[in-house]
């Protein structure tokens, strides 16, 4: 029996990414687009998730060690400049690295689709070098781990990166606003996730909230081997079960969450004026209802075999789901988080 699985609102599973509306960067290096800024930062965020949530991959089909403190990089004008001066220069070796800030440089054969090459580009200093020596644990800075130490460097909140077709030749810099970490000094801290002591007033994103609590108790349900989701107890649930006991337990987590997800493309919610988005159980939409439901701030998730099948279960708290209850209020992006004092908005959230 396996513990675990992350499944909640299949529009804010835990991603350090920014998602929904794209960004105005408003930078005023015309040799760049907000297009490729946005794949810059998406690539880069999205592996400092993984370290965030024990996800990363590491040599030898292990993982990196969890860390905690690690933050969400914002978009630097002033730092892509400096990285556009790097690859204005048209090569990799003797370009100077800005002071207190770190920097990656590299040259691609092929500028055909620049916005693939970028990605590829950022996954390769990332994964070139944990794939070819290892992060400890602790995860020391040491030789041959450098590229990665400066993406995934804990202290850093801050990125630009920019780009120059050279003669056919695409070269690619990004330089990050924390110096890389010292030999054998800490890349990032390690830990369980959020914990946002680094900086005075940072906070940890709510959507991303894991609740053990809740995992042990879908772990307890799911155990019972049921055919149906169990609406007693403390916990808002959904069920799902696999006609299989071999399923690797990621592809079982991803069919269930897609699957409750989708419940809402083959039904709807009520939308006059009087019943807008009100739950009803007649609806057929109870696990879509659970993971977007507006009052759900924690989620814990099991995946259990039983027998000749596999049960996945997720428990979201607090318990609040009923008829005749609203799901979600309709409007704009964050526009209530002013009803929930301490709340900002992060990724169209209101987070506290």
């Amino acid at each position: 029996m396996t513990r675990g699985g992350s499944l909640g609102d299949p529009r804010t599973a835990q991603d350090v990414t920014r998602l929904g509306q794209k960004q105005n960067f408003q930078c005023w290096n015309f040799k760049s687009t907000d297009t490729l800024r946005e794949q810059y930062l998406r690539s880069i965020n999205k592996l400092r998730r993984q370290i965030a949530d024990g996800s990363a991959v590491n040599n030898n089909q292990t993982k990196c060690p969890q860390g905690q403190n690690v933050y969400r990089l914002s978009w630097d004008c002033e730092l892509e400049l400096k990285a556009q001066e790097a690859v204005d220069q048209c090569k990799t070796s003797g370009v100077p690295e800005p002071a207190g800030h770190s920097q990656l440089i590299k040259r691609v054969a092929s500028t055909c689709t620049p916005t693939k090459i970028l990605k590829n580009s950022i996954s390769e200093w990332w994964n070139d070098d944990v794939q070819k020596v290892g992060v400890d644990n602790p995860p020391l800075n040491k030789q041959g781990l450098e590229q990665f130490a400066k993406l995934a460097n804990g202290r850093a909140t801050k990125i630009g990166c920019a780009q120059k077709n050279c003669n056919e030749q695409l070269y690619v810099a990004c330089v990050v606003n924390e110096p890389a970490p010292a030999p054998d000094a800490l890349i990032y801290e390690p830990g369980l996730g959020c914990n946002c002591t680094s900086f005075l007033d940072s906070k940890c994103n709510a959507n991303k909230t894991y609740d053990c609590p809740a995992e042990a108790s879908a772990h307890s349900s799911a155990t019972r081997c049921r055919n149906a989701a169990d609406s007693s107890g403390n916990y808002d649930e959904n069920f799902y079960f696999i006609n299989s006991n071999t399923i690797e337990h990621k592809t079982a987590a991803r069919e269930a969450a897609n699957t409750w997800g989708l419940e809402i493309s083959t039904r709807t919610m009520p939308q006059r004026d009087t019943e807008r988005n009100m739950y009803s159980s007649s609806l057929g939409i109870p696990n879509f209802a659970n993971m977007v439901w507006e009052a759900h701030s924690g989620v814990g998730c099991a995946i259990v075999r039983c027998n000749s099948r596999t049960n996945v279960v997720c428990h979201y708290s607090p318990k609040s789901i009923g008829d005749n209850r609203q799901i979600y209020k309709m409007g704009p992006a964050c526009r209530r988080c002013h009803d929930y004092p301490g709340t900002r908005c992060v990724d169209g959230l209101c987070t506290v």
